[in-house]
């Protein structure tokens, strides 16, 4: 059985166990950075690959979508697909073919409570250092944060993360330098990044995925909505390609820690012709992030918890993941109330490049360092 640890800033150990499937395969692609070969101590928390059905005695749910308790293990059955969970959320067993995501959030919820005593939180954003200026872009899912992440170290930007990163109230950001999951759109916009295929089928699939993509309107009629709906969830959902940031651009270095000049919340503007950025209070910023927040994580954790704890005996997990919910919320405050914050419209197009929005990206960041200056000399 296949054994890789993940060492997080010194503070909780991952190990990874099993191999074959995506299951577990996207630990070792995504967390490649924090691998260590000889952690020197037993790990805090365990993800398994296994094949064991589960024969739960008490269910809440339908036969195939349901949660779940043996007695000894809480249970997660999605159709074929299943994770089981020992008390404490310590050891983690999934199925070949789970969703990676969904083991993911616990295992950073470890992670998250011991950096939340540091007064640090877990922020769905990317982050760059460019002339000397650290900048945050939190947004939802598909705001565009990888391309303005890729716009900004095609400029010789450093990296900070592409997807999330840790912010502390001290006004300091941790790299979280996971590899990209890039999308064909990304591809389109950048096309000096190649992709790499495990085998033909994959690079099939692929190209198929881009070309729906490119030639079906999903607003045409009911034929165009299921063939996009289809190409969502059975070739781009499936087919994630992990990236590392340093093999697209070997120029730009990771930032490991970093303190917070300027945070600019993207968010997407369908019918935008240009990049447009304005000031935003701290508190309107803190606001959004604790949505952000909620929608990427924190629902999923809240189901699982409250289901975990009606099934479970023990301690309440939904309280704990409250107290941590509430210690990065302060975190947010305190560090938004000293930095600039700004919100970014970005146009959705399809490929940056050809319309110059990667450009006018580098263009809006790069003018926020003048304005920090100006407004030091007021």
């Amino acid at each position: 059985m296949r054994r890789q640890s993940f060492d997080f800033f010194g503070s909780v150990l991952l190990e990874v166990r099993g191999d074959g499937g995506r299951s577990t395969q996207q630990f070792h692609t995504m967390f490649d950075h924090f691998a260590v070969d000889d952690p020197g101590r037993e790990p805090d928390v365990v993800v398994e690959r296994t094949t064991e059905e589960p024969d739960p005695d008490a269910v809440l749910g339908d036969p195939s979508d349901h949660y779940g308790w043996t007695g000894d293990r809480f249970v997660v059955r999605n159709g074929s697909n299943f994770m089981l969970v020992e008390p404490g959320w310590d050891h983690i067993y999934v199925s070949p073919n789970w969703e990676p995501f969904l083991a993911t959030y616990p295992v950073e919820f470890r992670i998250r409570q011991e950096l939340a005593e540091e007064g640090r939180a877990l922020v769905h954003a990317s982050g760059i250092e460019l002339d000397g200026e650290t900048t945050l872009f939190p947004a939802w899912r598909g705001g565009g944060k990888t391309n303005t992440l890729l716009s900004l170290l095609r400029e010789g930007a450093g990296y900070l993360s592409d997807d999330r990163l840790w912010v502390g109230a001290d006004g300091t950001a941790l790299g979280y330098p996971l590899s990209v999951n890039l999308q064909p759109y990304n591809v389109r916009s950048f096309p000096e990044i190649e992709v790499g295929h495990d085998d033909f089928r994959d690079y099939v699939r692929d190209e198929v995925s881009q070309f729906i993509e490119v030639n079906v309107d999903p607003g045409d009629g009911i034929a165009q909505k299921l063939i996009s709906f289809l190409n969502e969830r059975y070739l781009q959902e499936n087919g994630r390609e992990f990236t590392d940031v340093s093999e697209v651009f070997p120029r730009s270095e990771h930032v490991p820690e970093s303190t917070v000049d300027n945070v600019v919340a993207l968010r997407a503007a369908p019918n935008a012709d240009h990049v447009s950025v304005e000031e935003v209070s701290a508190a309107q910023m803190a606001t959004e992030v604790d949505a952000i927040s909620y929608y990427e994580w924190n629902e999923v954790l809240e189901e699982y918890f409250l289901a975990y704890d009606a099934l479970c005996p023990g301690p309440s997990f939904a309280d704990k993941l409250d107290d941590v919910i509430a210690a990065e919320e302060d975190a947010f405050r305190e560090l938004f109330d000293d930095v600039d914050t700004y919100q970014a419209w970005i146009p959705r197009t399809d490929d940056w490049r050809a319309d110059g929005i990667d450009r006018e990206v580098v263009d809006r960041i790069e003018s926020l360092a003048i304005r920090r200056q100006a407004h030091a000399t007021d």
